[in-house]
């Protein structure tokens, strides 16, 4: 490309389904996973030479701002934002827009999650370069859409109508997590993809978008930038904090992609995991002869279907199946597979009772 495009990672999640492993101030995207290194750090490399560090940010809370700063060193620390107060991605991809514009010029960049596994890395440069390409050559909403396996309800979809070119898809409609009946004939139909949350446009077309469908976002993010406050610079961080309260808290799906006529998918060819949460690791941790997905010293006798993590001590288990067993240093959880997802119920009442160091 005859300009540099550039990558705004998204790092603000808490990753609380992963918890008792994730934190407060230790949320998924920084942990490793998969013993190759930690999610955000993965995010950043699988970028190679496409995106070098002078392209890449990080939209981050305030409090994660170090700890992202640690996993990612060779991103300048200007180019690392610590959000004031949460405001969902909308005003993020905002803020990322608005100062592109203003700095850059109208760019083509990415919008990225900081926590997903993607493979092969070569694959997925390649058409993110091509979709930096067709966004530097219109305005386009683009992201990428993940083809289904099995009738997900923990996913959005992407309803797909006519070819576009390029392997593009029109975008009929976003869908939300469909219940199993709805998921299944999604699969079915062979029109709906998984929202991967991954986007590709220019600065100018995002602002654009913005003002039609979300002025309420765009306009405290413009009139900070505008006001020429930069990273780094004296006073942004109070200018920062009093234009994100101004935003509401809202995701660029609902203010932007749901609204606007010119998005375009691309059925994505390469490994997408989102992680989401610790059955995932069935996925990722090896698998014993039972279908024990195991990490650390297990010894699983007569038992099948497991997730277990074990950290400096050994964890037995004994005649049980489908669970999810985390220990760690000063906690143990277990819980049903099939409430896997339900972690936030654990630290909701542990918050009650005053648990603050274990959250």
């Amino acid at each position: 490309m005859s300009a540099q495009a550039h990558v705004f990672v998204l790092a603000g999640g808490r990753g609380t389904r992963f918890w008792p492993l994730s934190r407060r101030r230790r949320p998924k995207q920084f942990l490793d996973l998969t013993g190759e290194g930690a999610l955000l750090a993965l995010t950043l490399q699988r970028l190679g030479d496409l995106v070098p560090p002078s392209g890449q940010w990080i939209l981050t809370g305030a409090d994660l701002a170090p700890g992202c700063s640690e996993l990612a060193p060779l991103v300048p620390e200007v180019q690392i934002l610590g959000e004031p107060v949460g405001r969902n991605t909308a005003p993020a991809v905002a803020l990322a827009a608005c100062l592109l514009l203003a700095e850059h010029g109208d760019l083509p960049f990415a919008v990225l999650p900081s926590d997903h596994l993607i493979r092969p890395g070569k694959v997925f440069r390649s058409r993110l370069e091509a979709a930096f390409e067709r966004a530097a050559a219109a305005d386009e909403l683009l992201t990428f859409g993940i083809r289904p396996d099995r009738p997900e309800t923990g996913y959005g979809y992407i309803e797909t109508g006519a070819e576009c070119g390029g392997g593009y898809r029109e975008v009929v409609a976003f869908r939300e997590k469909p219940d199993r009946r709805t998921a299944e004939a999604y699969l079915a139909s062979g029109r709906h993809l998984w929202n991967s949350g991954m986007f590709v446009w220019r600065a100018g077309t995002v602002v654009a978008g913005l003002r039609r469908h979300a002025p309420e976002v765009l306009e405290p993010i413009e009139r900070l930038v505008r006001d020429g406050a930069r990273p780094g610079t004296p006073g942004f961080a109070v200018a920062f904090e009093e234009a994100y309260e101004s935003c509401p808290s809202i995701s660029i799906d609902f203010a932007l992609m749901e609204k606007a006529d010119n998005v375009r998918v691309l059925p994505a060819d390469f490994e997408w995991n989102d992680v989401g949460h610790w059955l995932a690791m069935r996925e990722l941790w090896p698998r014993d002869d039972a279908g024990n997905a195991i990490r650390g010293d297990v010894a699983a006798v007569e038992s099948s279907d497991n997730v277990v993590h074990a950290g400096d001590r050994l964890v037995a288990l004994l005649g049980v199946r489908e669970l999810v067993v985390v220990d760690t240093a000063d906690v143990t959880f277990v819980a049903s597979a099939e409430r896997a997802q339900d972690v936030k119920l654990v630290l909701d009442v542990l918050a009650s009772r005053g648990y603050e160091d274990k959250l």
